[in-house]
């Protein structure tokens, strides 16, 4: 299933300018059936190193995450489940498509 994908919430400030950390996959009627979030951070807490992901547009509150595995740090999530990782948002994409 192809769906039409739009920047989400979340952007990540680069040496080129903003890049998305958050991408919405929308069906035919514009409904977000799927993400990909690409996992920021890491962050160093009294419990250990976790990626952080941004829950509003100024990075206040944060969601942490284990580190990500050696197979990259998007994930494709759909339904509150990730079904994919990947190192680029264009796999983890593809990767939320099959999954549909």
């Amino acid at each position: 299933m192809r769906l039409r994908w739009a920047r989400g919430r979340g952007t990540i400030e680069t040496t080129t300018g903003p890049r998305a950390s958050e991408w919405l996959g929308l069906d035919d009627a514009g409904n977000p059936i799927a993400r990909v979030i690409h996992l920021e951070g890491p962050v160093q807490t009294e419990h250990g190193v976790f990626r952080a992901i941004a829950l509003d547009q100024e990075a206040k509150l944060i969601r942490l995450l284990p580190l990500p595995p050696a197979d990259g740090d998007w994930l494709a999530v759909i339904g509150g489940r990730v079904v994919g990782r990947a190192a680029a948002p264009l796999a983890a994409v593809r990767r939320a498509e099959a999954a549909l």
